[in-house]
């Protein structure tokens, strides 16, 4: 079947909700065309869940701790601390790949804590 991910959802503000997220380090966010930057998107901040309070059926506590998460903000990089704790301002998310065990993230911004 195809076309099925266009009715699947993600509620990426109750995902991030009960977690704490801890920023490492942040990179260009860039489009490629040709294998080769064709236009600079924003900033890219390699975050990790550092801890998951978040209830899960399968009853699973911390479940999510020590991932990491890709978070993609439209503006230029802001100076930070590693480890730092940070909120994710309007964040959306869309589940992917085989297993459907990834998350692509967006945010209309980063604060730090």
């Amino acid at each position: 079947m195809k076309g099925l991910r266009e009715y699947q959802q993600f509620n990426a503000k109750k995902f991030f909700q009960d977690k704490t997220l801890l920023a490492l380090k942040a990179e260009p966010w860039s489009e490629y065309k040709e294998g080769k930057i064709a236009k600079e998107l924003g900033t890219t901040y390699k975050c990790v869940i550092a801890s998951d309070n978040s209830t899960y059926k399968s009853g699973i506590k911390d479940l999510n701790a020590g991932e990491q998460i890709n978070v993609k903000v439209n503006k230029p990089a802001k100076s930070f601390k590693k480890m730092t704790p940070v909120t994710l301002i309007n964040p959306t998310a869309t589940i992917y790949g085989q297993y459907q065990s990834e998350l692509s993230v967006k945010a209309d911004d980063i604060e730090f804590q």
